[in-house]
């Protein structure tokens, strides 16, 4: 039975490439879900932001010496 699943999800998956239905074509309005332990998820990306802007001042004072 789970053969049979993974077969039928690989077909579909086959014809949503087919048909251009890849993340790289979704539109812009459309909403979207990402796991948490995605880089792209809200919560990832405002860690990174954060991240990048102490790096900044971290830098930023070093260079004001």
């Amino acid at each position: 039975m789970l053969t049979l699943i993974r077969r039928w999800l690989a077909r579909y998956d086959a014809w949503c490439e087919r048909m251009g239905f890849v993340p790289e074509n979704r539109r812009c309005c459309a909403p979207v879900r990402y796991d948490e332990d995605d880089a792209r998820h809200p919560a990832q990306r405002a860690a990174r932001a954060r991240a990048c802007q102490s790096v900044n001042k971290d830098t930023s004072g070093a260079a004001d010496r």
